[in-house]
């Protein structure tokens, strides 16, 4: 994937004023970004700013090669405060063109990256967002222990499975029994967990966890817990799979500690 970059690197702010900066911020959003007057007044006021990268993700699949960015844009106010703007990247649409999106809250965001990653080919459920029919007759739908509600697809479930475990880089997989009953799923959810991210360096690292339920013939559920990082030699962005969502967010908090 290739950012369009400004005349001047972005992340060189010794000679841009933050009104300046959040100029450009607001002029580059692919649509009218929703921030409240009150807070844009604030952000004019900054002292100084800055930007750090906070999460990225590439295909991994033959086809057009799709990324996304994510940065977050820090302010700080004379009353000692420290705002955040949060700015995604990507080129997942049909015309391959770099679309900039801003958000003042961060669950707005989360929720704009998950739509954006579901257009991977390797998170291929279009059916993780959006209000759905409930008489939709591909689709089941079932409450979950944690009270969210999933919608699964009930196609390609198994190869869907099938797919996630091979990517995975990590030895400690989920063992045969767990392989074998996700992959006699009759229908498949994908849905955002959480993620977190810190200064390492001169860098961000941070990890995101997904939830891919399965929705096995007997009506029984089971998850498997994907962690996406770059936190690798390389920076080079892998998957781990897990079967427990407590065991996958220690590997990916054990990572970002060795760090």
């Amino acid at each position: 994937m290739t950012y369009t970059e400004p005349t001047r690197s972005r992340d060189d702010f010794n000679d841009r004023t933050s009104s300046d900066h959040l100029d450009g911020l607001l002029a580059r959003a692919g649509r009218p970004a929703p921030i409240s007057a009150a807070l844009l007044a604030r952000l004019r006021t900054a002292i100084v700013h800055r930007a750090e990268p906070v999460s990225n993700r590439y295909s991994t699949e033959p086809g057009r090669m799709l990324g996304r960015r994510t940065l977050r844009h820090v302010f700080l106010l004379p009353d000692g405060t420290t705002p955040v703007l949060w700015e995604l990247e990507h080129d997942t649409g049909p015309h391959a063109r770099l679309v900039h999106e801003l958000f003042a809250d961060e669950p707005a965001l989360l929720a704009a990256e998950l739509e954006v990653d579901l257009r991977f080919r390797d998170l291929e459920h279009s059916a993780a967002l959006g209000d759905l029919p409930e008489n939709r007759q591909d689709l089941h739908f079932t409450l979950s222990a944690t009270g969210r509600r999933h919608r699964y697809q009930a196609a390609d479930s198994a190869d869907h499975a099938m797919r996630l475990l091979r990517r995975a880089v990590n030895p400690d997989l989920p063992g045969e029994t767990v392989r074998l009953r996700v992959l006699s799923a009759v229908g498949h959810d994908i849905a955002f967990a959480g993620s977190n991210s810190r200064a390492v360096g001169e860098r961000c690292a941070g990890w995101t966890l997904y939830e891919h339920a399965f929705l096995l013939p007997g009506g029984e559920e089971i998850s498997l817990w994907e962690v996406d990082h770059s936190m690798t030699p390389d920076r080079h962005p892998v998957c781990e799979v897990y079967d427990r969502e407590d065991t996958a967010r220690d590997a990916a908090e054990r990572l970002l500690e060795a760090l």
